[in-house]
């Protein structure tokens, strides 16, 4: 009987450590109860990246970061080579920085990059984008997982648009402005205006009294009655010219002057 016992105490003393083990390499609930991504657009002149971090939890989610960088965001191209770094030539406070997320709340961070690499524009292709959230404690619990803290997206990235550059868009509710400049090979352009699913404003031409190769400015005012916005979904204004020949579709130039969501 004291054999058995002495076995039952010698097990019981054997497996405990190996438990302790186990729960201390399980993850707080806290640390599993949020979620990073970055969402990619890649533009005719400039990529944007929107990271997201967001709380999924019931309590307050305390983020700490050792200086005041928050994130890192590094393209790639096809061989693996860096052509973008967004810290590259910035600097950072060298002090510690805590962000507390309330529940079911989200921080969002916007960035861009105008696709130049030591003052060129890079090759049209896909592009890896790989974004880290520079995080080292989460509600004082060290981050031992890395991975919950990065993500990693394809890009493909346009060629340089031949007709279209340096265009901007202002406004909001119907009311837009829109400048850049073109060069079409006739002297003349067109737009139109869609939600994704209707045409607000049907092909309308713009003669610039100039022909490629040369650059010229120009301006486009737009003005959509309210009942026509949609509530949900994005507003593009499409720039284009069309083939004299044949009338095809040529060198489209998309850009965005609203998104709208419903409440």
């Amino acid at each position: 009987m004291k054999n058995i016992s002495l076995s039952i105490i010698l097990l019981l003393m054997a497996v405990a450590p190996a438990l302790a083990v186990g729960e201390e390499q399980q993850a707080p609930s806290e640390m599993r109860d949020f979620s990073f991504f970055v969402d990619t657009v890649a533009g005719p002149e400039k990529a944007e990246f929107g990271l997201v971090l967001r709380n999924n939890g019931d309590i307050p989610l305390s983020v700490e970061f050792p200086t005041s960088q928050k994130y890192e965001i590094t393209v790639l191209d096809s061989k693996k080579n860096k052509v973008y770094q967004y810290s590259e030539g910035r600097a950072f406070a060298q002090v510690i920085e805590t962000l507390v997320i309330k529940p079911k709340e989200t921080v969002k961070w916007k960035e861009s990059w105008d696709y130049s690499v030591e003052g060129k524009r890079i090759k049209e292709g896909e592009y890896t984008v790989i974004a880290k959230l520079k995080a080292t404690a989460i509600n004082r619990e060290p981050i031992t997982d890395s991975s919950l803290l990065k993500d990693v997206k394809k890009m493909y990235i346009p060629g340089e648009n031949p007709v279209f550059m340096q265009i901007k868009a202002e406004g909001s509710k119907g009311e837009y402005k829109v400048n850049g400049e073109a060069r079409p090979i006739d002297g003349k352009f067109y737009y139109s205006v869609e939600d994704g699913h209707n045409e607000l404003i049907r092909q309308t031409e713009v003669a610039l009294g100039s022909k490629y190769p040369e650059w010229k400015s120009f301006t486009i005012n737009l003005s959509i009655p309210s009942n026509k916005l949609p509530q949900n979904g994005s507003l593009i204004l499409n720039l284009y010219e069309r083939s004299k020949e044949s009338g095809e579709i040529l060198h489209t130039f998309p850009v965005l002057l609203e998104r709208f969501n419903a409440k």
